[in-house]
């Protein structure tokens, strides 16, 4: 039982950060279009509040636990978001004409 304690106080931020892109996936239902998206979506949002949640928290000064929390849950929100804005735009974009353009081979 003090394993599964010890495991939780360190997931703590990454399952707010979980809670926030769930959150978030509402908005964003029709970009997430089966259950792949989804998961990368939500993984993406806790593996970003995890893992900054801690940088962000002390670059503003807080320090009450439970406002802590809400950090993580606003990064898992905002992390699922961005990840999802990044892969639109690589998919948008024409990576292979971008390189032609810069090194030649081409016109452009």
């Amino acid at each position: 039982m003090e394993y599964l304690q010890r495991l939780l106080d360190k997931l703590d931020w990454a399952i707010a950060g979980f809670l926030g892109a769930v959150a978030a996936g509402w908005w964003h239902r029709d970009d997430l279009i089966n259950r792949k998206a989804w998961a990368v979506f939500i993984f993406s949002g806790a593996v970003c509040a995890h893992y900054l949640t801690g940088l962000v928290s002390a670059y503003f000064g807080i320090d009450e636990p439970r406002s802590v929390a809400g950090v993580g849950f606003l990064l898992g929100t905002f992390g699922g978001s961005l990840i999802a804005a990044i892969t639109r735009a690589i998919k948008a974009a024409d990576l292979w004409a971008l390189i032609r353009q810069r090194f030649g081979g081409g016109s452009p």
